[in-house]
């Protein structure tokens, strides 16, 4: 197995997760401070934050200032939600205000975005993950570091954030444990 189809496979597997993390969830839930923690972020706001993530790691950084499909969309503007932000550096109080008043709408944007990273991963030359780019907040590292910690590690992390804010607001665990 190739260090790109390791990265594909784990991305696949990280995206079933996170869509399935939305099944079965009312928009109160969505939008709940997971057991009323003041610095818990809602399931909403890790979803969101994440697939910006990716969508600018993998568009903007990785594919040298390519559009981002937030951008392409025009999803802010539809969602009614920053055009900009991501999420990083955002106030507790912002994180937690922030709604999704669209799910279908933002299930295709994820969608699009989960899309694009595929189509960017079957094509890349492998040799171009070499190449540093700069991650802000983390500093210059080389591409392939920049798939594996921000989109990957990161990702499963609020992935098991999400797993335990289901359960936190009264939803069933999807993980299946």
């Amino acid at each position: 197995m190739t260090t790109v189809e390791l990265i594909t496979h784990e991305l696949h597997r990280l995206h079933k997760t996170l869509d399935k993390s939305l099944e079965g969830l009312t928009s109160e839930q969505l939008h709940q401070v997971p057991a009323g923690h003041p610095s818990a972020n809602t399931i909403a706001w890790g979803l969101w934050h994440y697939a910006r993530t990716e969508d600018n790691v993998v568009r903007y950084i990785l594919q040298n200032r390519r559009p981002i499909v937030w951008a392409e969309g025009g999803y802010a503007e539809k969602l009614g939600l920053p055009p900009i932000a991501q999420g990083t550096g955002m106030t507790t109080q912002e994180a937690q205000g922030l709604r999704i008043k669209d799910l279908a709408l933002f299930r295709e944007y994820v969608a699009r975005v989960w899309a694009s990273t595929d189509d960017y991963l079957a094509r890349v030359d492998p040799a171009a993950l070499d190449a540093t780019v700069t991650i802000k907040p983390l500093g210059e590292m080389p591409a392939i570091r920049a798939l594996a910690e921000v989109c990957l590690t990161h990702g499963f992390t609020h992935a098991g954030e999400i797993e335990l804010a289901r359960t936190l607001v009264g939803a069933k665990p999807v993980s299946g444990v």
